[in-house]
């Protein structure tokens, strides 16, 4: 069963559920366009594509879970981002009345995370950890 608020990143068929923990999710729009001033002087502007850029930002996360986005970034591959909009079970439907999907889905490319650790122990804790996420 997936909740609202449930994050999955990873390869086509093989997506891992991210920490919840200490998580902020941005979605902004990322517009591609051309534009020139016409003879007049007027300026003109062709939108080609309107792209979305979703930034996880942790301000504490632990050594496993910040192990999991590392091991996502080394597949240097296009990546399935899924944010869970509903709660979803596999055997019966939770979703709202009229609601035809339970996840908004991107297609991803990963940057390189930054990232400060804070305590030394087993696996650490870290803070300042940052994933952006650009729609391919």
């Amino acid at each position: 069963m997936s909740s609202k608020g449930d994050i999955y990143l990873g390869a086509s068929g093989d997506l891992k559920l991210l920490s919840p923990y200490g998580r902020k999710l941005t979605i902004s729009d990322t517009e591609i366009s051309r534009s020139e001033r016409a003879v007049s002087g007027k300026l003109r502007k062709d939108i080609i594509a309107v792209k979305k850029r979703i930034t996880l930002d942790y301000s504490f996360i632990d050594g496993d879970a910040l192990e999991t986005l590392l091991d996502i970034y080394d597949l240097q591959s296009e990546l399935v981002l899924r944010i869970y909009t509903a709660d979803y079970e596999t055997t019966t439907t939770t979703a709202s009345p009229g609601s035809t999907s339970y996840y908004d889905e991107y297609i991803v490319l990963m940057e390189p995370i930054d990232r400060t650790r804070v305590l030394l122990m087993a696996d650490g804790l870290w803070s300042g950890v940052s994933v952006v996420l650009e729609e391919v």
